[in-house]
């Protein structure tokens, strides 16, 4: 190659090298622009689908909860404006955790994800109709339905409670370990990127100084 610069004239010579090491610099700011692009596209992703959903599933594993404790205040007190107060916050516990499911769905990209998704739909079902009767049996100052309402929260709404706490359990681990996967396979992609891009640079270096030491030695001869 440097014997074909060689019988060019200089100036020939010079365009033509200026023009293979913009080339090769071009080639290699393409490369760092599609590797930018790439890593916030990808850090994009697993924000969106790994990192903010699991603020979500503890969101919704605490107003489980707050749903589970609104039913025991509802059976547990003797006052009519007590149990009332206790209705509102479990219609709202309820109300909050079903949003928060909603807004967990669509990040659920993975079969794993869809069904574990599907477990905690059934066990929420499940535990969402107990719930309802415990309340009904419950909802009053009558000490003896109170009392059966809150042996049923524990023969019947307890064990439904847990298949749905263990739902969601499995849901954050989960997503968890996709995230950390996720982070893991992009730090790979970064790491190969910048190798690349360091050989690259060295090879570009090597070129230029073998090209320039050609032309001022055909230079020098003429």
């Amino acid at each position: 190659m440097f014997k074909k610069l060689n019988k060019m004239k200089i100036g020939a010579r010079l365009k033509k090298s200026f023009r293979q090491i913009i080339l090769i610099f071009g080639i290699l700011s393409a490369l760092v622009v599609v590797i930018m692009l790439y890593t916030i596209n990808n850090y994009g992703t697993i924000l969106d689908n790994y990192a903010y959903p699991q603020g979500d599933i503890a969101m919704a594993m605490n107003e489980s909860a707050e749903v589970r404790a609104a039913s025991r205040g509802i059976v547990g007190y003797d006052s009519d404006s007590l149990i009332e107060s206790m209705k509102e916050q479990h219609e709202q516990a309820v109300k909050s955790f079903e949003e928060y499911l909603e807004k967990i769905r669509p990040t659920m990209i993975t079969k794993e994800g869809t069904a574990c998704m599907d477990a905690i739909d059934k066990a929420w079902a499940e535990y969402k109709e107990v719930d309802a009767k415990v309340i009904e049996v419950g909802a009053t100052t009558d000490t003896a339905k109170s009392l059966q309402a809150q042996q049923m929260m524990t023969d019947e709404a307890a064990p439904k409670y847990q298949a749905l706490d263990d739902a969601l359990q499995k849901l954050m681990a989960l997503n968890i370990s996709l995230g950390n996967a996720k982070r893991a396979q992009l730090r790979t992609v970064m790491i190969a990127a910048l190798t690349i891009i360091i050989i690259v640079i060295a090879v570009s270096t090597i070129y230029s100084n073998s090209l320039s030491v050609a032309i001022s030695k055909s230079i020098e001869n003429h």
